[in-house]
């Protein structure tokens, strides 16, 4: 896996989601409809802005106790392993109960644990709790419920493929999230043409919504302007 420079990773993170989604489609890379998060996952704190980097996989269970001889990692499996990574990683951890979230793998111990370990956040289909502890970290929470207590919970594989929120992740994936979810950064789009792109978005829309605010607009002006602003070109009337 290619790790971007902690540059380049806050460069990222001075972008929404959903305009990096419209910059990577201009690459052609992947379906429009792929490479995102659905909308069973809710951003906790949405006041602390856009998140990235590389995906540090695992899967728990934890609504039932552990049976005897089933096999299961211990806390420091897991934390040597996110140790090993490189820093500025977000664990993607698939809760394999169903429905998933009963348990709670996230908690304000986790959350310092894990920041200390070089995770700026967690993406989950499964719960968090200890909200109020777990802002002042600045940790991002992206989850698919919230949870009073944490269960029987524990981690049962990590560096494997998981699925959270309808998106398959892989160990080493570039992920954004922010308030609207989280997506993939294909490995196809260099980050530097994506950020090139994305600024050419910005100041394409910019002009559209200057223009809708102008006493002379004009429809015919409108539609040019909106196909350049999602790359699209219109023949000449």
């Amino acid at each position: 896996m290619t790790i971007p420079t902690p540059s380049l990773l806050q460069a990222l993170r001075g972008y929404r989601t959903p305009l990096l989604y419209d910059a990577i489609e201009r690459f052609a890379v992947r379906s429009k409809t792929e490479g995102y998060t659905d909308g069973s996952i809710r951003c906790i704190f949405p006041q602390l802005g856009s998140f990235a980097g590389h995906a540090v996989t695992a899967k728990i269970v934890g609504e039932f106790p552990l049976a005897e001889g089933e096999a299961h990692l211990t806390y420091k499996d897991v934390w040597q392993h996110v140790a090993a990574r490189p820093a500025g990683s977000i664990a993607v951890v698939q809760d394999l109960d169903a429905p998933a979230g009963r348990a709670c793998a996230w908690g304000d111990v986790a959350a310092s644990v894990f920041q200390r370990l070089g995770c700026v956040g967690v993406l989950t289909n499964g719960s968090v709790r200890d909200l109020p502890e777990i802002l002042p970290l600045g940790f991002g929470l992206f989850a698919g419920s919230v949870s009073v207590g944490h269960g029987n919970i524990r981690f049962v594989a990590v560096d494997t493929p998981v699925k959270v929120g309808g998106l398959q992740v892989h160990p080493g994936d570039l992920l954004h999230m922010d308030e609207h979810g989280a997506m993939i950064i294909p490995p196809e789009v260099a980050l530097d043409d994506l950020l090139r792109v994305a600024d050419e978005i910005i100041a394409a829309e910019a002009g559209v919504k200057r223009y809708c605010a102008s006493a002379d607009f004009d429809f015919t002006r409108l539609d040019h302007m909106h196909a350049a602003s999602m790359g699209e070109r219109l023949d000449e009337a």
